[in-house]
């Protein structure tokens, strides 16, 4: 495992410079949806008439959602730490930057894995709306109504906050491959070079 002098840094910061900042607007956008998704709960309940209990069933593209939450913050802290290891020469071994590599490939790969099923159930599905009047199940027209009354739509695709999540993470997904193949063809000049070296010594 030989050491060499700092290759590709400047490509190196730029690659992992935007899968940081993409990933960092895909986590942003995860846990505004969150934020937002739980206000629009609240103003469910609040507004249900003495005696109603409300269920709002999202489990669906909720779970989905934290799986996606969790690989953007995954992406954010891998690539905020390569970079710092860019200025530190001592960790620049060929094995280290395709340990690298593979672990950006494998946020790329996160994000694809839950942003396909993400966006099917967001373009496809629906919030389960139920409810209850002193223990009596109330009609699906009655929260319809109580829906339209209060601006609000059971499908997911109408929600704008869930649509970003549905977009903009996928931007980070292409960075996290393009980084770590910057990542990988750096080692690979490490090894190259250190072949070459071999070869001239007698």
């Amino acid at each position: 495992m030989s050491t060499a002098p700092q290759p590709l840094k400047i490509q190196r910061l730029a690659a992992l410079f935007l899968s940081f900042a993409f990933a960092v607007v895909g986590l942003g956008v995860s846990i505004n949806a969150r934020v937002k998704a739980n206000q629009v709960l609240k103003q469910v309940y609040d507004a249900a008439p003495q005696g109603t209990v409300v269920n709002v069933d999202t489990k669906d593209i909720s779970d989905v959602g934290i799986v996606v939450l969790t690989g953007c913050a995954l992406q954010v802290a891998l690539s905020a730490l390569f970079t710092v290891f860019v200025f530190i020469p001592r960790r620049t071994t060929a094995l280290f930057l395709r340990i690298q590599g593979w672990l950006l490939y494998f946020c790329g790969l996160w994000l694809l894995a839950t942003l396909i099923p993400f966006d099917v159930i967001f373009a496809t599905r629906q919030a389960n709306v139920t409810a209850t009047l002193n223990g009596i199940p109330v009609p699906a027209s009655e929260v319809q109504n109580m829906e339209e009354a209060l601006g609000l739509s059971p499908y997911y695709k109408d929600a704008w906050y869930l649509k970003l999540v549905a977009i903009l993470p996928w931007f980070a997904f292409p960075f996290a491959v393009l980084a770590g193949f910057v990542l990988q063809f750096a080692a690979g000049q490490i090894t190259f070079g250190s072949s070459q070296n071999n070869e001239k010594e007698p």
